[in-house]
């Protein structure tokens, strides 16, 4: 975890310097956004760079170099398909001028995802594309070196959500409501694992983007781009489809819920945008087996959160984004009753659609 009192004007001053001398330019910098893992600057006019100093995503096991490299595997596979940003430039081993590793890419031009039906169909349409890469030519092997491939999405993401909820479950703070919702959640998911055998009879790997919260994507007129890819993995289309349905995904936006026609809507749009019969069928049994799976282990992060998350957010006040995302992660807990109820009746659901 990056440390309480981190000085983000220090980095800043160091990236400036550091970047001055690497491109032989000025460089004006400015700070668009953080989370835990990025550090997100404006250089100039037209690009980015961002900076990793967090690794809260598991899978790196603490080290950012590894954040960097990963990103950048995923970028320089999505070369010229227009899905994301275009990668520039990398530092993916610190230097002796600048202790952080990087990626310089293109700025994009948009705002975030909305939920406008305009908004999802555009999202339906890129989410289409890149779930079609690799009967496009696009081989994934390249990324197996860096990315998980999750054979048995379903067991994998039970057992994350165990894990994601257990410093809720394990704290001496937990609301015996809560706990209760936490432990039949996890119930109902754990039953439910008897499907993975049909995406095992229904099989297509390819690239997901797994986190689908409203500020990962960029939508201007031209179309709908993702963004911040450190949840990347290798495995089934309908972790995307399920992470983007998510309402604990969309209750992010302002406690955004989604109507049914407008989920309807957006399932419509993506499977007629993969233009692929056999695909789409694909497609949808994975989304019937696996969909509800991204949502349970959304709410066991939600309630992990409150207590890991939340207190790092407390300590690091520099910044009007980590005001809104400690509020955010304060909001959630009068929403959770609500969204935990939604995650129940989607695992109890028969999502087999027409398509």
């Amino acid at each position: 975890m990056t440390l309480p009192g981190f000085d983000f004007n220090q980095l800043q001053s160091q990236l400036q310097a550091h970047l001055e001398r690497r491109l032989g330019e000025a460089c004006e910098l400015s700070l668009l956004a953080h989370g835990e893992a990025n550090l997100i600057f404006r250089l100039g006019t037209d690009r980015l760079v961002r900076v990793a100093v967090n690794t809260p995503n598991q899978r790196f096991g603490g080290e950012f170099s590894r954040l960097t490299q990963f990103e950048q595997t995923v970028l320089t596979y999505l070369h010229g398909t227009g899905i994301g940003h275009e990668l520039e430039l990398a530092q993916t081993v610190p230097s002796d001028d600048f202790t952080y590793t990087y990626l310089i890419t293109n700025y994009l031009p948009g705002i975030s995802l909305d939920y406008s039906r305009e908004h999802l169909q555009a999202c339906a349409e890129t989410l289409a594309y890149l779930h079609s890469l690799p009967r496009l030519g696009y081989v994934i092997e390249p990324l197996k070196a860096e990315l998980a491939w999750v054979s048995q999405p379903l067991s994998l993401f039970y057992q994350e959500a165990q894990d994601y909820a257990q410093p809720y479950l394990a704290s001496t703070a937990a609301e015996p409501e809560i706990l209760a919702m936490l432990r039949s959640l996890l119930a109902k998911a754990e039953a439910r694992l008897v499907a993975e055998q049909d995406l095992l009879n229904y099989p297509h790997t390819c690239l997901v983007h797994s986190d689908h919260t409203y500020e990962n994507w960029v939508i201007n007129s031209q179309r709908a781009y993702l963004i911040d890819w450190e949840w990347a993995e290798l495995g089934s289309p309908a972790g995307d489809l399920g992470h983007f349905l998510s309402p604990v995904t969309i209750c992010r936006r302002q406690g955004y819920q989604l109507p049914a026609s407008d989920r309807a809507f957006f399932l419509e749009h993506y499977y007629g945008a993969l233009a692929d019969q056999e695909l789409a069928e694909t497609i949808c049994h994975h989304f019937a087996a696996f969909g509800a799976f991204p949502a349970v282990r959304s709410l066991c992060w939600t309630a992990g959160y409150w207590v890991t998350a939340n207190l790092w957010y407390a300590e690091i006040t520099a910044s009007d984004s980590a005001t809104r995302r400690l509020q955010r992660f304060r909001e959630s807990r009068e929403q959770f009753p609500m969204l935990w109820q939604a995650v129940m009746d989607w695992l109890e659901a028969d999502d087999n659609f027409n398509i």
